[in-house]
């Protein structure tokens, strides 16, 4: 949310401690974008936990529900797809609970030294989206 003030924030909390649901759609804590990071939903969800004490029901990555929704949704098995993203603890976590193949890609918020700690495997590490699509060529080409 780019429109996100404090006004905002103070009635998110007071309806979550009324009992409204507490729903986040990620726990990314930061947003690539050209002129550098951004805070994303993961550093909202922090400031709302922190106010209220309340854990959100995150409904998507790193959940492997979405990766479900997108077989059954384009009919492609899971053991088809791989999950390409650019963070550890969201994007291969959700495919490596999915069970489908991972490619952590080094062009946003993990660096290659975050593997050493990460509890988190990815499959493939490709510098760049560019490496992706020269991988995928190969295989068509194969």
């Amino acid at each position: 949310d780019l429109t996100l003030t404090y006004r905002k924030l103070e009635r998110a909390c007071t309806f979550i401690r009324r009992g409204a649901g507490f729903i986040a759609t990620h726990p990314d804590f930061n947003c690539p974008t050209e002129e550098g990071f951004i805070p994303d939903a993961g550093a909202m969800i922090a400031f709302i936990r922190a106010a209220t004490g309340v854990e959100p029901k995150v409904i998507g990555k790193p959940r492997p529900e979405m990766i479900a929704a997108a077989a059954a949704k384009t009919g492609v098995p899971a053991a088809a797809m791989a999950m390409i993203g650019d963070r550890l603890y969201t994007d291969v976590a959700m495919g490596k609970e999915a069970g489908v193949k991972t490619i952590l890609v080094l062009t946003g918020e993990t660096k290659k030294e975050d593997l050493a700690t990460s509890p988190f495997r990815p499959d493939l590490v490709a510098a760049s989206l560019r490496e992706v699509v020269g991988w995928l060529e190969e295989m068509e080409r194969a």
